[in-house]
């Protein structure tokens, strides 16, 4: 999820973006393009992101496994200790939205044009600034939002507990559904491109 939020940033908004690693904006400079591309933006490598690409990206594969692996400690525990599955289960939840913000600050090397006053900030003079509004919100929420679906729908889940046997295949079955729909129904959304505009970062020069 980071690496689309990092594609999102480099493509235009409401196009689509590219799968792969966009070309870095003080590398390779964009250049337009019939189709509109708006050339203040670096071009990405690869070919436009499939459906199927950005649906298997909103699964939390790393977090379900870790999560899974600690469910079966709380078994030999049985009802007793739900209160610490809930427990766990929120934290998962939250892990994965945090997760996808720290990766993305972690791969992002570049910038963004903003208004600095009323005098915007130019392509020539960039500065890395950290705002709220660059954040991968979509992302991360997207992340979270598949985390706390699946989540439950695992065998030891705390909704296990709190239900009857039938009661938790039947639930546990409309809520996989429906998190496919939710999935089906962020994946447009991811695949276009945001607001935000990169501009390169000055490397600091040595003392």
């Amino acid at each position: 999820m980071s690496s689309i939020a990092i594609a999102r940033d480099h493509t235009v908004p409401g196009q689509p973006i590219m799968s792969g690693r966009p070309v870095r904006p003080d590398v390779v400079p964009a250049q337009p393009t019939s189709t509109g591309t708006d050339p203040s933006r670096p071009t990405a490598a690869g070919s436009v992101a499939s459906f199927a690409e950005l649906l298997v990206a909103q699964i939390p594969s790393e977090a379900l496994l870790a999560y899974t692996t600690l469910l079966a400690l709380f078994s030999v525990g049985g009802p007793s200790y739900n209160r610490g599955r809930w427990i766990l289960y929120g934290s998962a939840v939250f892990t994965c939205a945090v997760t996808v913000v720290a990766a993305y600050l972690a791969k992002r090397d570049y910038g963004f044009q903003h208004l600095a006053g009323d005098a915007e900030i130019s392509a020539t003079s960039p500065k890395r600034v950290w705002r709220l509004t660059h954040l991968p919100h979509l992302p991360a929420l997207t992340a979270a939002l598949s985390m706390a679906v699946y989540g439950l729908t695992v065998p030891g889940s705390p909704l296990q507990f709190e239900l009857s046997g039938p009661g938790f295949g039947i639930l546990s079955g409309c809520l996989a559904v429906a998190g496919g729909v939710m999935m089906a129904i962020m994946a447009p959304f991811l695949g276009k491109g945001n607001g935000a505009v990169p501009a390169a970062v000055p490397a600091k020069s040595a003392p």
